[in-house]
């Protein structure tokens, strides 16, 4: 284990501490096989009862935190970025949006590492989240040679490289990215870091000989929060959370762990990764389905909310 890479996990939280804590733990519990990593929490002034006490508690269990004084919406989330690069030591790197709880125990990471660094020249970045099945099945994959024992594919229709985190890069990469842009008019939807950040990278990629892709497990280790029964999670949007909001029902787990070993199992004769319909088993809530039993997906456009569809955060 002292061989293999140092791996950084870097947390961006907003007033949103039933999620950070998900997030947070369930990685802690999840890649406790693989000790060389750090993790750091970045929070953006969050006001939100309780998450001081949290991240106080988190500096006494050996977590970097860094608290921004004030709130900065168009921002901050670019902001935090940046500041898990600079702060960042690991070879390889997982940025996180924090709205997501890891759910496989064990194993995986290690073979993430091993499987980038098999597949560096055609990996722009690995991704970690359950995709809905009715998207996977129109997606078109490549079966890259170098595998590993938890497996994966290349993903030739999504973007080889995110551009908001929520995916493992290489050191190398990350560095030809960096900064995020601080200086937007928007969090989304045009005019944001995210926008900005595809356009440096198809440049990077423009320059690159090789092909790349993202790389996607066969079986994923996590899933997004999904508290708002529409299909979404919360969502903080300058000094309001829109969408349902609530703490888990089980500890720090909105979703059932799967064993490692039952993982391998499940994927030894599949090709196509498992959707979000099957990989995440909610804890004391429904999964959010339509009729044909697709994970529904509806974004909460703060524009088109009603006053019924958010709360005031002191």
């Amino acid at each position: 284990m002292k061989d293999l890479p140092k791996v950084t996990f870097g947390l961006v939280n907003c007033n949103r501490l039933f999620y950070l804590k998900s997030c947070l733990e369930s990685l802690m519990h999840c890649t406790e096989d693989y000790s060389n990593k750090e993790i750091f929490v970045v929070d953006n002034a969050s006001t939100e009862i309780g998450t001081s006490e949290y991240l106080q508690e988190l500096k006494d269990r050996g977590v970097s935190v860094h608290q921004e004084k004030e709130r900065n919406p168009s921002n901050e989330f670019a902001k935090g970025l940046n500041t898990i690069c600079e702060k960042a030591s690991g070879d390889f790197i997982a940025p996180l949006q924090s709205d997501m709880q890891f759910f496989v125990k064990g194993g995986w990471l290690k073979n993430y590492i091993k499987f980038f660094q098999k597949n560096s020249e055609h990996t722009g970045s690995m991704s970690f989240d359950a995709q809905r099945t009715i998207r996977l099945n129109r997606e078109n994959y490549l079966f890259p040679q170098n595998q590993t024992k938890f497996k994966f594919i290349h993903n030739n229709a999504h973007h080889p490289i995110s551009g908001a985190g929520e995916a493992l890069y290489s050191r190398q990469m990350l560095e030809k990215m960096y900064p995020w842009n601080i200086d937007n008019l928007n969090h989304e939807g045009g005019g944001d870091s995210e926008t900005k950040m595809l356009k440096k990278i198809d440049k990077i990629l423009g320059e690159k000989k090789a092909t790349t892709y993202l790389a996607m497990p066969v079986f994923p280790v996590s899933a997004a929060i999904y508290t708002d029964p529409r299909g979404t999670n919360a969502r903080v949007r300058g000094d309001k959370r829109y969408g349902e909001y609530w703490p888990p029902k089980d500890s720090y787990k909105y979703y059932k762990i799967w064993n490692y070993k039952k993982v391998l199992e499940l994927s030894k004769e599949r090709d196509v990764p498992f959707g979000i319909e099957f990989a995440a088993e909610p804890i004391g809530w429904n999964k959010p389905l339509d009729s044909y039993g697709n994970w529904l997906k509806n974004p909460i456009r703060p524009e088109d909310c009603s006053k019924d569809d958010y709360k005031m955060i002191d």
